[in-house]
């Protein structure tokens, strides 16, 4: 539950400039509008810069963004410099709370980011300046990126081998239903400022919960050496399972489980280490791109904005309910390379097809590759934070889960300018986001299999799962080495 509200807040976040910045409802008040009916309501806003103000005016039936600060014309880039400097602070926030969370814990840094992301974003609905309405539009990234770097692992942790999976599903649906929330929202709710304040109340219920309710990672307490504290986190969880644990046991731990690992040693330990953490910040910023870059895309396909966030979102549920089925059974591997390769033929078709005065059959083409691409692009987006979690070691788990999601917000700052860029040459968009797709495809290959596995605990397990991939890394290949294989796995883990 807590890490659905975490997940849930995500969706609203990310899209909330750019819901609350669709042009409203506007009407011409005046004889010289060429070819426009006297009052009647327009939402195209290219026609409002060919006029002069006091010949159109707002119908005053929604107040949003675009009207509240009067971002038409010479001001329309300040709707992309919002989005822009949400994820300049979510990359920051993920990197240096994934730093702290290794080392302070991920409880009580997951309760004061829910704390102050709610505050920040209550806060922002106040302002009078939208200047500084998007620089609380930063802090909130920065917030958020915390958020995402400490519920996870957390869940995770908490999770055998086998329920990851059905915990990932769970868990990820929340981004869906956050997005069809915000859609609900805005459609109904007037007022830009009232939408915001509705969408942050969960925040501070979901913070009260998991301060009261949950927990710390009893895998956190072992690293810290809290034995005492981690057998009472294993009574609670036993209890909850309705399994019986004696008064008295003790928990075992190598001596190297038991040291604690600085956060570089993920790129000094091996080359291995190294480089699958380098393929996994190349993954999530590819798939960071696509998802984007194809969700602000989505106009083309639907026209109403609101209709397309709402029809986004039960896309995010149906395929991480869908996914529940194979992702344990195919393993996350072969769910990443063929997801990369769909994602590919997608947006290669559309590179092909005509991007203006579509005839009917290409515009039902172009809008079935459109919506599938994305759809894959949110089942690829949702893997990551599995697949990354199952691979990084519990001692730099939010370390790692930090750089990825830094390297994916770097590729989203991007993604606000696609509109802009897809106007001018919208060829230029559907051939680098199949580039990407193909070399993270080639990236995907280097990863290991990590279903139905324990859990690494150190950097030296990590190194260990290269037994498990198909890279120029490991001696023999899993295909043909499967005796060394096992072996290794006896070798590098003591229990899940």
């Amino acid at each position: 539950m807590y890490t659905i509200g975490e997940r849930v807040t995500a969706g609203l976040l990310d899209f909330q400039v750019h819901i609350l910045s669709v042009t409203p409802g506007w009407t011409c008040i005046s004889e010289n509008c060429a070819n426009l009916t006297l009052n009647e309501t327009f939402f195209d806003k290219s026609l409002l810069c060919q006029m002069g103000e006091e010949e159109w005016r707002w119908d005053g039936t929604r107040s949003n963004l675009v009207n509240q600060f009067n971002l038409t014309c010479g001001n329309t880039y300040k709707i992309s410099l919002g989005s822009t400097l949400f994820f300049v602070g979510y990359p920051l926030g993920s990197l240096l709370t994934g730093l702290l969370a290794d080392w302070l814990g991920r409880k009580w840094l997951a309760t004061g980011f829910l704390l102050m992301t709610g505050l920040v974003n209550v806060s922002a609905a106040l302002l009078s300046s939208y200047d500084t309405f998007i620089g609380f539009r930063a802090v909130e990234g920065f917030c958020l990126g915390g958020l995402t770097v400490t519920f996870y692992p957390l869940l995770i942790e908490y999770i055998g081998a086998g329920a990851r999976n059905l915990a990932n599903v769970v868990a990820q649906c929340g981004y869906g239903m956050g997005m069809a929330f915000l859609c609900f929202a805005a459609s109904y709710i007037s007022n830009w400022r009232a939408v915001i304040i509705a969408t942050s109340a969960h925040l501070f219920f979901v913070a009260l919960l998991l301060a009261t309710n949950i927990p710390e990672s009893p895998r956190f307490l072992l690293k810290s050496k809290e034995d005492r504290a981690a057998k009472q986190v294993l009574k609670i969880m036993a209890s909850w399972n309705k399994v019986e644990l004696p008064e008295e046991f003790e928990i075992t731990q190598t001596e190297e489980e038991s040291e604690r690992e600085r956060a570089w040693k993920l790129f000094t330990y091996s080359k291995y280490t190294c480089a699958a953490t380098v393929a996994q910040m190349f993954i999530w910023f590819a798939a960071a791109l696509y998802f984007f870059a194809l969700s602000f895309n989505m106009n083309d396909v639907l026209g109403n904005p609101y209709l397309n966030l709402a029809v986004t979102g039960v896309m995010e549920v149906l395929i991480n309910v869908g996914s529940f089925f194979f992702i344990d059974r195919i393993g996350r591997r072969w769910c990443m390379l063929v997801s990369f390769l769909l994602c590919g033929i997608s947006v290669g078709i559309c590179r092909f097809l005509p991007h203006e005065n579509l005839h009917y059959t290409h515009f039902s083409v172009k809008t079935f590759w459109v919506i599938f691409g994305r759809a894959v692009g949110g089942f690829i987006y949702s893997l990551v934070y599995l697949y990354s979690a199952e691979i990084f070691p519990t001692t730099v788990r939010s370390f790692g889960l930090g750089l990825c999601v830094f390297a994916a917000q770097i590729s989203s700052l991007i993604a606000p300018f696609v509109i802009v860029i897809r106007e001018d040459n919208a060829n230029v968009v559907y051939t680098t986001l199949f580039l990407f797709c193909i070399v993270a495809f080639l990236a995907s290959w280097i990863l290991p299999e990590t279903a139905n596995i324990p859990l690494p605990s150190t950097v030296a397990e990590m190194d260990a799962m290269k037994y498990r991939s198909y890279s120029i890394f490991t001696e023999n290949s899993p295909l043909i080495g499967n005796d060394m294989l096992q072996n290794k796995e006896k070798e590098s883990y003591v229990g899940d």
